[in-house]
Formats: structure tokens, C-alpha cells, sequence
């Protein structure tokens, strides 16, 4: 066991654009988190004063930073508020989501257990049923084969060096980037951390909360975020050296949601799955070719 480190500070920076209290229970679940020293770092590129109560009202319960920027994209905003942090640790919270009272609990002795640079866990709804994709099953070392599995943005703890030795986000990549290239920026981020050596450790029991999405899956402004977000799987798997053969995967399976979504009359569906494929190539051929053709 590596020694408990009472000296541990955490910045949360929180990037936020059109929402005010739908950040309260993110806030109250911070409220509630007893013996951890952390402070919240609010990116606020909103063109109103739409956040100003919500920080007033929990100004004397959190240590919080309001930081304003007109700029758009979720990356640079998570980039300008992790050059104000003054933790140790960086987490990057959706402004929608939450965390059980015992995160920094269960985190703490995560990170007592074992010695990592950076750390995962998995998106869970009230009931703990993994929610928001899949998730491996037990706790493993992260690694370039797991990436897809191990780690979502708003559950990964990372050092602040790394993360800087990194080069951050990459500000072409995730929502409100101005690219084609709408998700995947932490398997990006974190791929880079692997290359420099750096060792990330996944566990399923660090766990948080977020909305579910319900909304139909098959209206225009889905189906055109789904083509945005598998643009980034594309770019991503491509720009950093997976072959053609690891990627073949992730082609079949939309095209034969294509096929067996159109046999069975569900042409929405249909033509989401169309999107992703198309997603997936265009991403896959607009970035760098270091390993393989398409």
C-alpha cells in the first residue's frame, strides 16, 4: 500500500455554456464531499450574467473561481481554467453531472492503493447501472487497448503536470470546437499521457452520475451529433497510429445497423447508423496517416 497523502488538493474545472441550475446538483454533491481540500474553477462562456446566482448561493459553502471567456469549445475552456489551477490533481466535471458523497472517499483510497498518474472510473445512473456507453468490469491498468472502455471526461483525476506535459486538450476536438472532430478529446488526451510513459489505473467503483439521454435518437440535431462524435473516434484512432485493421471494427457495426435498421422499417435509425459510418470514415481520413490507409 503506497501511504495516504493528507496534503492531496483537487481543482474542478467546469466548463459551462447555456445552463445555470441544471450545475446545482453538481454543486450540492460537492457540498456534501467532507475532508477533501479542492476548489471549483467555473469557465463561464456564457454572453449573459446567467451564473452569478447560482455561484453567489453556494459562494460560502465552495471554494470557487469564476473565470469569463468568450471563446466557445468546451476543450479551450477546460484548458484556460486548468492554467488557474492551483491543485495537485485536475478533474474536469460536465456541468450537468454529479458525484455520490463518497467520491473523494472512494477515490482517496484508489489512489492510496495504487500509485498512478492519472485515474478513471465509470458513468453510473442512481442505481449504479453503468450508463453513457460500456465500461470494463474490474480494475485494470489503463492502457491503449482499454482507452474505449476505462475512462469518460468527467471521471478522470489527473495530475496537473501531466496534463500539462501533455499539451492539454486539444482544442480541435469535443464540442464547439469549430471541427468535424466533436468527442473523443480524453482518449486523445490520455493516449498522448501513455506515449510520454505516464501509468493510468481504472477502477469501476469510482463512480459518478449524469443524466440519461432520452431524447429521440433519430431527429436531425442527433443524428448530426452522432456523425460530429464518430468524426472524433475516426480522427483520433487515425491520428494516433491504430491501424486499418483495428479500426475495420468500428465500420462494421454500423453498417450492418444499416442493413438490419432498414429491413425492419426503422428508417431513422437507418439512417443514424448511415451517419456514424460516415462519421468514422471522414474523421478516420482527416487526420494524419502514421499507420495504414483507408
Amino acid at each position: 500500500m503506497f501511504p495516504a497523502s493528507p496534503s492531496r488538493r483537487f481543482s474542478l474545472v467546469v466548463a459551462t455554456l447555456g445552463r445555470a441550475v441544471e450545475m446545482e446538483p453538481l454543486l450540492n454533491s460537492l457540498v456534501l464531499q467532507a475532508g477533501v481540500d479542492f476548489e471549483v474553477i467555473i469557465v463561464d462562456q456564457n454572453k449573459d450574467d446567467r451564473l452569478d446566482a447560482v455561484i453567489k448561493a453556494y459562494g460560502d459553502r465552495l471554494d470557487i473561481k469564476h473565470v469569463r471567456t468568450p471563446l466557445p469549445g468546451v476543450c479551450r475552456a477546460r484548458n484556460l481554467g486548468a492554467g488557474q489551477a492551483t491543485g495537485d490533481w485536475l478533474i474536469f466535471p460536465d456541468d450537468d453531472c454529479w458525484y455520490p458523497q463518497d467520491f473523494f472517499l472512494m477515490l482517496g483510497q484508489i489512489m492510496d492503493g495504487v500509485e498512478a498518474d492519472f485515474y478513471s472510473g465509470r458513468a453510473t445512473n442512481m442505481a449504479g447501472q453503468t450508463i453513457m456507453g460500456s465500461f470494463a468490469d474490474v480494475p485494470a491498468p489503463v492502457t491503449r487497448d482499454n482507452i474505449w472502455v476505462t475512462l469518460i471526461e468527467w471521471l478522470v483525476v489527473i495530475r496537473r503536470s501531466g496534463f500539462a506535459a501533455a499539451g492539454g486538450f486539444d482544442e480541435r476536438i469535443g464540442p464547439g470546437s469549430g471541427t468535424i472532430w466533436g468527442a473523443y478529446e480524453i482518449q486523445d488526451l490520455i493516449l498522448k499521457c501513455l506515449a510520454q510513459g505516464a501509468k493510468g489505473h481504472y477502477s469501476p467503483d469510482l463512480t459518478g452520475h449524469h443524466p440519461e439521454d432520452r431524447n429521440d435518437q433519430t431527429t436531425p440535431e442527433n443524428i448530426a451529433k452522432m456523425y460530429r462524435y464518430s468524426a472524433g473516434l475516426g480522427y483520433v484512432m487515425r491520428g494516433h497510429g491504430f491501424s486499418a485493421l483495428a479500426f475495420l471494427p468500428r465500420l462494421l457495426r454500423p453498417l450492418a445497423g444499416m442493413v438490419v435498421y432498414r429491413l425492419s422499417g426503422r428508417s431513422g435509425m437507418a439512417r443514424r447508423s448511415a451517419q456514424i459510418l460516415r462519421g468514422r470514415i471522414d474523421g478516420w481520413r482527416s487526420a494524419p496517416n502514421r499507420h495504414g490507409s483507408l
